[in-house]
C-alpha cells in the first residue's frame, strides 16, 4: 500500500509541475498566473493530524464531514479530528488547523489577519457582500499551518474540493463560480487578485440563449458557422436525457457552458492542474469545455442534468460510468465503441478502480468506457429505478450484495459475458 501511495505521490508532483509550468504558453491576458502555492496546500496535509475547527454549537454534516476527510488522494490520509473553537486545547494551536463552517458563527481571533470582512451573515471582498447561503471562501496562510474552508450555508457543495483549491492562496466562490482568485502577503496589504467577472467579460463574446443553457465563447474563436444550429441539437438533447431520467425538463436549472479556444485557457479560468480539466469540466449548473465541441457539451451538460435531477455520485467511476452509459439510450454506435475499449482494457476493471480514489480513475481515457460499460450492466441486472436510487443515496455496495454479487464477482460475470460477444 505504500509503494501505491508513493507512486501516486510522485505522479501527481509531476503532473502539478507540468500542469504550473503551462503558464508560459497562452497565458490569458489580465491573470495573475498561478504559482508554486500549490506547495502550501501540499505541505499543509503533510502532518499526521489536522483538527478541523468548527463553530461553538455547529454540527458538519456527515457528508461535508467525508468530503473534508477524502480530500487528500496523494499520499495516505491523515487522522482529522472535529472540535469546536471554544474546545481547542492551548497544544492544539501548534497542529495544522481548518477551519469550517460560517466564518460570522467563528470568534474575531479566529479570523484575524484574512482579507476578508466579516459580515453579520457573510462576508465582504473588494467592497463586495458575499451574503449569499452559497458564498464561500478559501484560505491557506504563509505558513501553511492553517486553512479556511468557510461557506455560509449548509446546502451547496464545497467549493473548493470540487475545484480542488490550492493553486491560488485564497479564492472567493458564489456557487459554483470563482469570483476573485490570488494572493496575500503577511498583511492585508499587497495583494494579487484575479477578478474573474471582468476577465470573463474582456474574454468572452455575446451570450448565445439556448432553451436549457446560457453559451459563452471565446471571442478568438473566429469560426461559429452553425453553431446556432448546434444549440437547437443540443436543445434536443437536454429533453432526450430527461426523458431517459424521467425528470421534467422544465424542472432543471438553467446553466451556463463556457467554450475556451485552448486547454491551457480553460485552466486559468477554473484554476485547476492540466490533468484534472482534460478536455472539460462540469461545476454544477456551469461547464466549461476546451475548444468549440458540443460533443464535450453535451457530456458535461449531462453532469449537470444528472446532478441536478438524481445528486452527484461521490465515486468518479460511477460519475463518468453512469453518464457514460445514459450516451447509449441515444446512440448503439455509442455502446459498440465503448464495449470494443472494455474488451481491449477489461483488465482495467478492478474493485479499486471502481471504489479507489478519483486519482486512479483519471489515470486512462479508456477507463469512461470500462466504467460505462459495468454500469450499463449493473442497470441492466438492478433495473434503472432501482439503481437510480442507489445512486442518489450513495449505497452501490448494497445494490450490488442484493443482487447476489461483490465487486469481484460482479466483474467477473461482467468479463465473461463480455467475451462471448
Amino acid at each position: 500500500m505504500k509503494r501505491i501511495f508513493k507512486s501516486v505521490f510522485i505522479t501527481v508532483l509531476l503532473l502539478l509541475q507540468v500542469s504550473f509550468a503551462v503558464k508560459s504558453w497562452s497565458q490569458p491576458a489580465g491573470f495573475v498566473a498561478m504559482d508554486d502555492s500549490v506547495k502550501l496546500m501540499v505541505r499543509f496535509y503533510e502532518t499526521d493530524t489536522i483538527i478541523v475547527v468548527l463553530p461553538d454549537g455547529y454540527n458538519i454534516k456527515p457528508e461535508d464531514s467525508v468530503a473534508v476527510c477524502g480530500f487528500v488522494f496523494w499520499k495516505e490520509k491523515p487522522v482529522y479530528v472535529f472540535r469546536q473553537e471554544s474546545l481547542l486545547k492551548k497544544a492544539d494551536y501548534e497542529k495544522h488547523l481548518q477551519y469550517f463552517g460560517p466564518c460570522f458563527r467563528f470568534s474575531t481571533a479566529a479570523m484575524d489577519g484574512l482579507p476578508f470582512g466579516i459580515e453579520r451573515n457573510g462576508f465582504s471582498f473588494e467592497g463586495r457582500m458575499f451574503g449569499h447561503p452559497n458564498d464561500a471562501f478559501y484560505h491557506i496562510n504563509n505558513q501553511a499551518t492553517r486553512i479556511y474552508t468557510c461557506r455560509n450555508g449548509e446546502d451547496h457543495p464545497l467549493a473548493y474540493i470540487g475545484f480542488m483549491a490550492g493553486a491560488y492562496q485564497f479564492y472567493v466562490f458564489s456557487g459554483n463560480q470563482i469570483i476573485y482568485s490570488g494572493f496575500q502577503a503577511d498583511g492585508k496589504k499587497d495583494q494579487l487578485i484575479n477578478e474573474m467577472d471582468a476577465l470573463r467579460a474582456a474574454y468572452f463574446g455575446n451570450r448565445v440563449k439556448g432553451l436549457f443553457a446560457d453559451f459563452y465563447i471565446a471571442s478568438s474563436i473566429s469560426d461559429t458557422s452553425g453553431f446556432n444550429n448546434s444549440v437547437k441539437d443540443f436543445d434536443g438533447f437536454v429533453s432526450g436525457l430527461c426523458r431517459y431520467l424521467e425528470v421534467d425538463s422544465a424542472l432543471i436549472p438553467r446553466f451556463v457552458t463556457y467554450f475556451y479556444q485552448t486547454r491551457e485557457e480553460l485552466q486559468y479560468f477554473i484554476a485547476a492542474p492540466l490533468w484534472s480539466t482534460i478536455h472539460g469540466k462540469s461545476f454544477g449548473d456551469i461547464n466549461h469545455i476546451a475548444g468549440l465541441s458540443m460533443d464535450i457539451c453535451k457530456h458535461e451538460a449531462g453532469h449537470s442534468i444528472i446532478g441536478s435531477a438524481i445528486g452527484k455520485a461521490p465515486s468518479a467511476f460511477f460519475d463518468e460510468g453512469f453518464r457514460q452509459a445514459t450516451d447509449y439510450y441515444f446512440s448503439k454506435e455509442a455502446y459498440e465503441h465503448d464495449l470494443e475499449v472494455f474488451k481491449a482494457h477489461q483488465n482495467n476493471l478492478t474493485t479499486e478502480l471502481i471504489t479507489g480514489e478519483s486519482v486512479l480513475f483519471f489515470r486512462g481515457m479508456e477507463n469512461y468506457s470500462v466504467a460505462g460499460i459495468f454500469t450499463h450492466n449493473l442497470i441492466q441486472l438492478a433495473g434503472k429505478d432501482a439503481f437510480m436510487a442507489a445512486y442518489r443515496e450513495n449505497r452501490m455496495e448494497a445494490l450490488v450484495s442484493n443482487l447476489g454479487y461483490d465487486w469481484q464477482t460482479l466483474i467477473d460475470d461482467l468479463k465473461e459475458k463480455t467475451m462471448n460477444r
